[in-house]
């Protein structure tokens, strides 16, 4: 049981498609399921169903990237036709009587999925019948260490392994490919193969790890149609052969001459597909011979060759490179490629020139002009003397030919009301849905301005709030700054408290050493403890240490020259000690007039 998928579009945003399978069983179709929704479910429908086609209105309803990925699980057919061959649904529809209203999606989206069925529309092309295998490193090869060199010759040895295990495979399997490397020291750092078959046929799968291997087909530049059903086509004339070479790969190598070896096209292109090429060579005629520079010749150019039905001409051996710079020396070939499809055309061309020269010396004045087709058809097997019978008769035919279309003028005039009548509906649908959107727009402007009342009302509220913040952290900032002022004269508060109640402890001592100081018969004397330079310059700074003061040396010991020098250079009256002073500082005080007295010698009481 076939099936087939209808999709005509509901809603552009966001997309919902209206879709409809029927199947064929002998001439009856029957429903199997009728649904609206997204791309999603469209090709879930797909994988679930898997109907042999998907009819649409247009390409327009898809993107390429959705009808590149559609295109991989059905044949999608514009029904409709393309551009230099379009007819309405609904005419369509009617021509093979199917009720359909253009106003529901479901009744076009059947439509979409029945004709098919009838040979109607053009299948969509998207991708060529060719096939690109990349194997490459699937790891970075950039600067490393120690072991860095060694780790990429194993990577080169591994990918060229990979390659040759490839190549072997896919000629096992009879595919025709052509294979370029790039040679690294210990092996490949890429391979890339070309296979001339579709990608659904190649038994080689994308892989990840340290070897790479990219399995993708090769998009088309632009979406091609071909027909469902074949047109039947009046002649087969070929009017002008030309002699086709070419240098396969990545880049693609071209040349085409005429029969008498006059250069009509030299050009390269990167990533020039077999269709491209083939387009291309029409442009100048029929390929009556293809030409190769090497021996055995590459499955690319074989390829074209058998899908023209051409001859190709293969040298003995491999053309040298001498010999090509030779036989393209006085033609402008810009590249290697090129070079390398002129010197096979030319080469080709010279194998045939006497044999073109004998055909052509046979040929009638009156037929001169149609030399090439002659030629060719002579060279394709037809005997000399047919060729000619058979261009007299096409040309005859050419000049009788009367061509005529007979349609009822008013079944034309109806058909052009009807489609004026359904663009007219059309228009009052989208006018009726202007206007809503307008009214819709004006709401919105509303709606708008309202929102722009309230974002400008709190903003206002936000300036406020944010003057209150910010007074409110200046207050925060002035009453740290006065806290930290208290808290610091606190501090000086404290300091001067002790200061003050040490001053009154002196302050209370002097009173009570006030009597002692008012008797004449007793001396009040400063105390030293220690004997040093520094002990003196404390008691010369707290007590205010003057001539005339009597000195307590607590202890005399360590007291050298330098300390007696100082008390002498004060001019103190005497100096008191307990134990005894050293040698130095006893001269030294003698030399200043200063007595030395021990205290044991005289009443003493030290108070505290």
């Amino acid at each position: 049981m076939e099936t087939s998928l209808g999709v005509d579009i509901i809603s552009r945003d966001p997309r919902i498609y209206a879709m409809v399978i029927i199947s064929r069983e002998g001439n009856r179709f029957l429903p199997v399921l009728k649904e609206s929704g997204s791309r999603l479910k469209l090709l879930k429908l797909i994988k679930n169903y898997s109907p042999l086609y998907m009819g649409i209105d247009s390409t327009e309803e898809f993107s390429r990237n959705d009808l590149e990925k559609l295109s991989k699980f059905v044949t999608i057919v514009q029904v409709t036709g393309k551009f230099d061959d379009f007819t309405s649904l609904p005419i369509l529809a009617k021509r093979h009587r199917i009720n359909l209203n253009p106003k529901n999606p479901f009744d076009e989206a059947y439509a979409l999925a029945r004709l098919p069925f009838e040979g109607v529309g053009y299948k969509l092309k998207l991708y060529e019948d060719e096939t690109e295998i990349l194997v490459s490193s699937g790891r970075s090869l950039g600067r490393g260490g120690y072991s860095q060199g060694r780790y990429q010759r194993r990577t080169f040895a591994l990918i060229k392994y990979r390659v040759r295990e490839i190549e072997k495979e896919l000629s096992n399997e009879g595919f025709n490919f052509d294979i370029e490397v790039v040679e690294r020291e210990g092996g490949f750092s890429k391979g890339t193969f070309r296979v001339y078959s579709n990608f659904g046929n190649i038994p080689i799968k994308s892989s990840r790890g340290d070897i790479r291997i990219d399995v993708r087909p090769l998009k088309k530049s632009s979406i091609e149609y071909e027909q469902l059903e074949k047109k039947v086509e009046g002649s087969n004339i070929k009017d002008k052969y030309v002699i086709v070479g070419v240098d396969p790969g990545t880049t693609v190598g071209l040349s085409v001459l005429d029969l008498e070896g006059n250069v009509l096209a030299i050009i390269s292109k990167r990533n020039f597909s077999m269709s491209d090429v083939k387009e291309e060579i029409r442009k100048y005629g029929y390929p009556l011979i293809f030409g190769s520079d090497v021996n055995p010749p590459s499955g690319y150019i074989e390829k074209l060759s058998t899908s023209f039905g051409s001859i190709l001409y293969v040298p003995s051996l491999s053309i040298p490179v001498k010999e090509k710079n030779e036989l393209s020396k006085d033609h402008e070939a810009t590249n290697a490629h090129e070079r390398d499809a002129l010197s096979a055309a030319l080469k080709a061309y010279l194998h045939y020139k006497n044999k073109f020269i004998q055909i052509r010396s046979k040929i009638p004045p009156e037929l001169s002009p149609f030399s090439s087709r002659i030629i060719g058809e002579v060279m394709r097997g037809m005997p000399t003397k047919e060729a000619f019978d058979k261009v007299k008769e096409d040309m005859m035919e050419k000049e009788d030919e009367i061509k005529t279309e007979q349609r009822n003028p008013e079944e034309i005039v109806q058909e052009q009301l009807k489609i004026i009548e359904n663009y007219k509906e059309k228009q009052n649908i989208l006018k009726k849905d202007f206007e809503k959107l307008q009214v819709e727009n004006i709401d919105l402007k509303k709606k708008l301005q309202e929102k722009e009342s309230s974002i400008i009302s709190l903003e206002r509220k936000l300036f406020d709030i944010l003057s209150n913040q910010k007074k409110e952290a200046l207050k925060d900032n002035v009453i740290k700054t006065k806290n930290f002022e208290i808290t610091s004269l606190r501090k000086t508060v404290d300091i001067l408290k002790t200061k003050l109640n040490l001053l009154t402890e002196e302050n209370k001592r002097l009173k009570e050493l006030k009597p002692l100081m008012e008797s004449e018969d007793i001396i009040i004397g400063k105390v030293l403890p220690i004997f040093s330079i520094d002990a003196i310059r404390n008691l010369v700074k707290n007590q205010d240490l003057t001539e005339e003061d009597v000195i307590y040396l607590k202890d005399a010991t360590g007291g050298g020259a330098e300390a007696a020098k100082m008390l002498s250079e004060i001019k103190i009256k005497a100096v008191l000690t307990t134990g005894k002073v050293s040698h130095q500082a006893q001269e030294e005080l003698i030399d200043g007039e200063i007595p030395i007295i021990d205290s044991k010698d005289i009443k003493m009481d030290v108070i505290s």
